[in-house]
């Protein structure tokens, strides 16, 4: 049975935000395949096509141009536009992008975890990040940012994918540039902070779950946490837990 998810959150990351900075909090999951995803090797993106179709993404949502995401994702509708929006006001530009590969042998779909760093409007201190996207083979043969429905073998994937050994330290490093960016520079926190504040303000239109009683992995997101706490790790992105919600944004 296909699992619906939510919304897409627009892409920036860390604490409470909406606009989080993804940290992975992860349900657990069984199996052997499960364990084998666990334990894989995260491999760095080789592919240009994925590494483009990331780039233009982030590119689009930075320039909130709907028209130029549309080809980009398999459900432009699942973009909230508000929050898009909202974010742009705050956000420069995404830099230095790199893709690292999960691969659902099954399928031959790829879980991708970004890193990059978030250049806000009038701050030199950039915002390390960490963001997770789930990219599929589209009918017309060219890879998609997924933001469809999930089948079962899908959600358990990601699920399992999201709780790679080597993800949590690469979770960590990340999380710990981005304090290090907050304890040094007052001037991008409270932008940070404001911007945060601004996102999470923004309401969010639930969409009706398939089976609320079962747990959902989203293809696009991971949870957020307190930038004041433990920094997380994307400015897009919700709690992995619920199939549409946030590395990542």
């Amino acid at each position: 049975m296909k699992l619906k998810y939510k919304k897409l959150i627009i892409i920036i990351t860390v604490g409470a935000l909406l606009l989080g900075f993804f940290i992975l909090t992860l349900i657990p999951t069984g199996g052997n395949s499960s364990n084998l995803v666990e334990d894989a090797e995260l491999v760095k993106c080789t592919n240009e096509d994925i590494n483009n179709l990331v780039t233009s993404y982030y590119q689009a949502k930075r320039d909130v141009n709907l028209e130029a995401l549309e080809p980009l994702v398999s459900d432009i509708n699942q973009i909230d536009q508000e929050k898009l929006i909202a974010q742009a006001e705050y956000v420069e530009d995404y830099q230095n992008i790199t893709c690292y590969l999960l691969e659902n042998e099954d399928n031959g779909a790829y879980r991708v975890y970004v890193r990059f760093d978030m250049k806000l409007k009038n701050i030199n201190t950039l915002a390390p990040c960490l963001s997770a996207l789930y990219v599929t083979m589209g009918s017309d043969g060219k890879n998609v940012i997924y933001l469809s429905a999930l089948d079962k073998n899908e959600e358990d994937f990601i699920l399992a994918a999201d709780k790679n050994s080597h993800l949590a330290d690469m979770q960590k490093e990340v999380n710990d540039k981005l304090q290090e960016a907050i304890n040094a520079d007052e001037a991008f926190r409270q932008l940070y902070q404001t911007m945060d504040q601004a996102i999470g303000s923004i309401p969010s239109t639930p969409e009706p779950q398939a089976d609320a009683a079962e747990p959902t992995a989203d293809p696009n997101a991971v949870p957020t946490t307190d930038p004041n706490t433990t920094p997380a790790a994307d400015p897009n992105a919700a709690p992995t837990a619920d199939p549409n919600a946030a590395p990542a944004q």
